[in-house]
């Protein structure tokens, strides 16, 4: 069970820490030199176990056993603080979602419990002469600055070494929420709340018992309507929008840097869709553009998503400094052989070879061919570099003759 998903919220857990190694380390110069020996791979995997935490550390070809040592919190303080947390849906959630909960950052929603030890209950120990002393040493320090960094993506590690595991924690909580309902989860700042934690705390909740209702004097509400209500959507219409929803999802999710769909380009999303060329004519009404110029936005989206659906249509504005410098990159590489490349319009083109490049809205060059006099077909392998765009148009082109 890590942190991750909550970086953001345990920074006041990252800092404690931070400041209580700190201060561990008395003003020793083996602080700054730790933390160069961490920045430069030093310190290998962390172990966390009941009142240590442990690594591995190299320096100068020497590997040496770090060590910190941290007090156990007790049973009483594990029960009052898995008691405060049951009483915190959003730490609840957190802890059923496998997450470590934010709410352990602060004494404050940790019914006073500091996760993080005060700075003189930090001890260090090494393998190297210095450790051996009890004296922090630059393998140490390193190790505490390593900790640093892992508890902004692991702090699962802080709990363990302080006597128990986060999913022993959850396991604690999750007694003491049975059979009860963990309360209403509060929404983010802007206003959304996690699915995977609405899905934990309602598996959780006790199931309601059905109302007590008298059916027999109700009356239906059909008597009173004029009018057969309203079909709802078409079963291709519904999955049309689930389709879209699940795009702008995946687009979310995976930092797809591919616009979203705006109007144009998501009629052409259901245009090229098996069934969607029946809408056709009425697409051409509603959009003003021509069935012609609308199926080749279809190929140009079915090869490029909604960016190549509006290269087709028109090439992306971009800086002439843009265009240039990609002009240049075709004649200096071998996508280009003969002709004169030509800029116009904001695309590059080559006219003896019947090929070109669009800029598109996400940020790649779609290739085209031409199909017959100002007639260019989208074709497929939109790609970042100019130059390979270029390749796949002329790739494109060869199995395309030109139409007469």
């Amino acid at each position: 069970m890590t942190g991750s998903g909550n970086t953001r919220n345990m920074a006041p857990l990252v800092a404690a820490w931070k400041q209580a190694f700190h201060l561990a380390t008395n003003g020793s110069g083996s602080y700054g030199k730790g933390l160069n020996l961490h920045r430069n791979g030093g310190v290998a995997q962390i172990h966390a176990q009941p009142g240590r935490l442990a690594a591995a550390v190299t320096a100068k070809k020497a590997t040496h056993q770090a060590v910190l040592f941290l007090p156990e919190l007790t049973d009483t303080q594990w029960d009052t603080l898995a008691g405060r947390l049951a009483g915190n849906a959003q730490a609840v959630a957190d802890l059923l979602a496998n997450r470590v909960p934010a709410a352990i950052a602060d004494p404050g929603h940790a019914g006073g419990i500091a996760i993080v030890p005060a700075a003189e209950e930090i001890t260090f120990a090494c393998s190297c002469p210095t450790g051996h002393a009890g004296r922090v040493c630059d393998h140490s320090g390193a190790l505490g600055h390593a900790v640093t960094d892992r508890l902004a993506v692991t702090a699962s590690i802080l709990l363990g070494a302080r006597g128990m595991s986060a999913r022993s924690l959850a396991v604690l909580v999750r007694d003491l929420i049975a059979e009860t309902d963990p309360g209403t989860l509060p929404a983010d700042d802007d206003g959304t709340v996690r699915a995977d934690q609405l899905y934990s705390l309602a598996a959780h909740r006790p199931p309601h018992s059905p109302p007590d209702l008298d059916l027999d004097p109700i009356v239906p509400v059909t008597t009173d309507l004029d009018d057969p209500p309203l079909p709802g959507p078409r079963a291709q219409d519904l999955a049309w929008m689930t389709q879209d929803a699940a795009d702008r999802a995946r687009a979310l999710l995976t930092a797809i840097p591919d616009p979203p769909h705006d109007d144009l380009a998501d009629t052409v999303r259901i245009l090229a869709s098996p069934h969607g060329i029946d809408r056709l004519p009425a697409a051409a009404d509603a959009t003003g553009l021509s069935e012609t110029t609308l199926r080749a936005m279809m190929i140009g989206y079915r090869h490029g998503g909604p960016a190549g659906a509006h290269a087709t249509l028109a090439a992306a504005t971009v800086p002439p400094s843009t265009l240039e410098q990609a002009a240049e990159a075709l004649r200096a590489s071998r996508a280009f052989a003969f002709g004169i490349i030509d800029i116009a319009d904001g695309a590059i083109t080559d006219s003896t070879a019947g090929v070109q490049i669009r800029p598109g809205l996400d940020g790649r060059w779609h290739p085209f061919t031409l199909r017959r006099a100002d007639e260019w077909r989208p074709a497929p392998g939109a790609c970042d570099d100019p130059a390979e765009a270029f390749r796949a148009a002329r790739r494109a082109r060869a199995a395309r003759p030109l139409s007469r």
